[in-house]
């Protein structure tokens, strides 16, 4: 059943925080570096994110993980594995996690101590939203894009049982 959305970051506004992302990125690793998209919900930031870093001649290299801590609105605080980055070989890598949004920071530690454990040199965070007030795990945000209330947030790629992801902006549902 739809529920209300309010909109709260238009279109316009995600589009230019995505390009400054990329440009931080980008002044951080002239190089290249390797980034690891949790999916669902970071794929379309994910992408947009890669066309903006491609546009500044960064080398980006690419693997999914498939994570997930919710039910519903609520997040269990247990992280599931759902598709292992096991075939990909970070070892010796400068990483960055692409996540949609930080709220407990449960997915963002575990994802984190994942990589390094497989060898990873350095492994930055990158998070279009960050919900502070719901932190249970401290986590540091390398890259972040906008702050967002306890509001639970869809679109841009974010959903609630499947729903919302289409949306081109960000919103929140009016409880």
């Amino acid at each position: 059943m739809a529920k209300d959305v309010k909109e709260l970051i238009s279109k316009d506004e995600i589009h230019a925080k995505v390009k400054a992302l990329a440009e931080q990125i980008k002044a951080d690793h002239p190089n290249g570096v390797y980034c690891i998209v949790v999916l669902t919900g970071a794929m379309i930031f994910f992408v947009d994110l890669m066309k903006e870093l491609r546009a500044l001649g960064v080398q980006v290299g690419f693997a999914p993980m498939k994570l997930s801590s919710y039910e519903g609105t609520e997040s269990t605080g247990k992280i599931t594995v759902d598709l292992e980055v096991t075939k990909v070989k970070v070892e010796g890598k400068w990483v960055i996690i692409i996540e949609d949004i930080v709220d407990s920071g449960y997915t963002a530690d575990f994802v984190r101590k994942y990589l390094l454990d497989r060898g990873a040199i350095s492994v930055k965070l990158c998070s279009l939203l960050d919900k502070p007030e719901r932190r249970k795990v401290e986590v540091a945000i390398n890259y972040r894009g906008f702050v967002v209330p306890d509001k639970f947030i869809v679109g841009y790629g974010l959903d609630v049982d499947g729903m919302y992801r289409d949306l081109p902006y960000i919103g929140y549902i009016e409880e």
